[in-house]
């Protein structure tokens, strides 16, 4: 091999090698955290199923899923920036996040065993300043 010929082939393999660099930020997933309105039970099963199967990341997205509880208001981790996504318990929260000025938005819903009872999946508004979680 000559050494015009050596010179064009690292500057090539230099080129690639600039373009996976500039690429690979495109291929990152999108962190994201969900949290359910309750401990895990059969309800999210869809939820957790989708993570150990990778269908979140196919689509793009590194899921973090967060169990609910009597110590964690998911609702309010939302409002914090702790969370994007929560999973709420009734309509009855959505309606008292009104009349309280908690910053969450209805992006979803789906009927409970009691068409009364319905879950709300909940996020915050566009342009909230994200606060890491810790």
């Amino acid at each position: 091999m000559t050494l015009k010929a050596a010179r064009k082939r690292n500057m090539r393999l230099i080129i690639f090698l600039i373009a996976l660099l500039i690429a690979a930020p495109a291929l990152a997933l999108d962190k994201v955290r969900f949290a359910t309105n309750w401990r895990a039970q059969a309800e999210h099963g869809g939820f957790y199923q989708a993570v150990a199967d990778g269908v979140y990341s196919r689509y793009g997205l590194d899921v973090t899923l967060l169990q609910g509880g009597p110590q964690l208001n998911a609702r309010l981790l939302l409002a914090a920036g702790r969370v994007d996504f929560a999973m709420g318990a009734n309509t009855i929260q959505m309606f008292e996040s009104v009349q309280q000025n908690v910053p969450v938005v209805t992006v979803g819903r789906a009927a409970g065993q009691v068409d009364l009872d319905r879950r709300q999946y909940l996020a915050a508004p566009e342009g909230r300043r994200r606060v890491p979680a810790a």
